[in-house]
């Protein structure tokens, strides 16, 4: 099998990992297995490429890890999970606390703890095995090793490294979105670490954000995910997201290339990443709102990401002690026949952008082998235009019509007629936009 063959269904993929379809699809949602997908109004395909996936098995263990038997990804709360309950108290003494404190003398640790080869290449990619950041060349050697001291570190996310100049000064730079600390549930934490291209380190951070919601307080440790870097003004911005370690709270930070904070965004609700839109002006951010069980795509703007969700005053999901600022809009994706029958999925929507400015969302209405989805397409101007449905939800629908969960055909499904899309601004607050449904 070349390197680029490819697995064209999560069957043939299951196949190749040596696992069950289900585990696999599990692996893909929350450990970020590199499955690729083909959009648009068609059955939603999935693919994947074997060599991208013997390096996942690798970053998860040791090299050279079989795939008959890869290291059983940890499952994580969703992030719906007890979205009422009182939070515990986070108390200085508390082992999520000292998470944050471990994780940050780690990497402070780690600062002599490098070795590499003499290479006037820079990396080509990064792996993660045990206590350490490998960075490998084209041809899969190790250049150099990052060392976390009486640490382990694994990437919770697809999108979790970066290989390129961030402080435009002609040397590569490297970031890494990880989780530190012991293999113990209790004794891991967030990190962003940032080095140069020949290994040395530059900077780490670990975020240690309090916030007041009206049923409590959630702070560290925040875990690690999605990964994104973009430009504004010529200057780099990176993106990184993660979400409390239990409950549901979620941030977006945004840093500069020497990892000063620029930008806070909260979310009720836990978040999925961050997309710039084609021109670099905006950030759509895509995740989970608790308060209305649904899928969520918020426009940031790129210069000045700060601010929270939308959320109903009074609500025990009203945050007391956010950053000040309001997302541009805040749209809230209808939940539909599909959905609603289904487990809610948790990662939320993703997003796909193209040359001419156009934008697609797409929403992962059903778990399985076969995902139902709702596509959405905005304009170079972020007005929510139009939405699909794939022919596998049409299946999906009539699947639970002979099931007797649905009391209608599939022709006659009032969804084809349009989607109800909540919108909020700050000037108009919320209104209801109906889509049609190309």
């Amino acid at each position: 099998m070349s390197d680029r063959d490819r697995l064209d269904s999560w069957k043939e993929i299951a196949k190749h990992l040596g696992r069950d379809v289900r585990t696999v699809i599990r692996w893909e949602h929350r450990g970020g297995l590199p499955v690729h997908r083909v959009p648009g109004g068609k059955l939603p395909r999935v693919f994947a490429y074997p060599d991208e996936l013997d390096r996942w098995l690798e970053s998860r263990g040791a090299p050279g890890a079989k795939p008959e038997a890869p290291p059983e990804v940890a499952p994580q709360p969703s992030p719906l999970d007890a979205p009422e309950a009182v939070p515990r108290r986070w108390r200085v003494d508390s082992p999520f606390v000292r998470t944050a404190v471990f994780a940050t003398a780690a990497l402070a640790g780690a600062a002599g703890l490098w070795t590499f080869a003499r290479a006037s290449e820079p990396p080509s990619r990064l792996a993660v095995v045990g206590s350490d950041l490998l960075a490998l060349d084209a041809s899969g050697r190790t250049r150099w090793t990052h060392h976390f001291e009486s640490a382990q570190a694994w990437a919770t996310s697809a999108r979790w490294s970066y290989i390129q100049d961030l402080d435009a000064d002609g040397r590569v730079d490297v970031l890494a979105a990880l989780e530190v600390g012991r293999p113990s549930a209790s004794e891991h934490g967030g990190a962003l670490v940032s080095l140069e291209g020949d290994g040395r380190p530059r900077w780490s951070v670990v975020p240690d954000d309090r916030l007041t919601f009206r049923d409590g307080e959630y702070g560290p440790p925040w875990a690690a995910a999605d990964l994104a870097v973009y430009r504004v003004g010529g200057q780099a911005r990176i993106s990184w997201s993660v979400h409390h370690f239990t409950w549901w709270p979620g941030l977006l930070i945004t840093l500069n290339a020497a990892g000063q904070r620029l930008g806070t965004f909260v979310n009720s609700g836990w978040i999925r990443g961050a997309v710039p839109s084609p021109d670099s002006r905006h950030l759509l951010v895509t995740g989970v709102t608790n308060s209305r069980h649904a899928y969520f795509v918020a426009v940031l703007d790129a210069a000045h990401p700060s601010g929270h969700s939308p959320e109903p005053p009074g609500s025990a999901m009203e945050c007391l002690s956010c950053p000040p600022g309001d997302p541009l809009q805040y749209l809230v994706l209808p939940r539909t026949d599909v959905s609603r029958q289904e487990p809610f999925p948790g990662d939320g929507p993703s997003v796909m952008t193209f040359e001419d400015g156009t934008i697609q969302v797409q929403a992962i209405e059903s778990t399985g082998p076969v995902v139902a989805a709702a596509i959405y397409e905005f304009g170079p101007d972020l007005t929510l235009r139009s939405a699909r449905l794939s022919d596998s939800f049409w299946e999906w629908h009539r699947l639970l019509e002979r099931d007797g969960k649905l009391d209608h055909r599939a022709e006659d499904c009032p969804e084809r007629r349009g989607l109800e899309v909540q919108r909020w601004t700050r000037a108009e607050g919320w209104t209801s936009q109906r889509v049609a449904v190309r």
